[in-house]
């Protein structure tokens, strides 16, 4: 046991586990959640940017919007991006130059 009481996980099933999470969260997005945090990825810029999971699954093909920058430096800025995911529109903050990560609201308007 560790200090929190936790049993840790033998390495060998770790991907278990972790696709058991995934599973997990991709159920609650199913619900039509109303504010979520995800990721944005663009393999190459041919490709449109979708929005996955942490482990990588698509979810849904997104428009992200033009950088806007924040503050008084040149180095932090976001994008807004929208998308459709399991048949409820969200839109949100893809947050570019901090990593992957966007957060999501539901939209008033479906």
């Amino acid at each position: 046991m560790t200090k929190n009481g936790s049993t840790p996980i033998p390495a060998d099933q770790v991907d278990e586990h972790n696709k058991h999470v995934e599973q997990s969260e991709i159920d609650w997005l199913k619900t039509g959640p109303e504010r979520m945090t995800l990721y944005v990825r663009q393999e190459t810029k041919e490709q449109p940017f979708e929005v996955i999971t942490w482990l990588g699954t698509h979810l849904a093909y997104a428009s992200v919007g033009q950088r806007a920058y924040i503050g008084f430096d040149r180095w932090t800025y976001r994008r807004s991006v929208t998308a459709r995911i399991f048949g409820t529109l969200y839109h949100g903050w893809y947050m570019e130059s901090s990593g992957e990560y966007c957060r999501l609201k539901k939209a008033k308007r479906q």
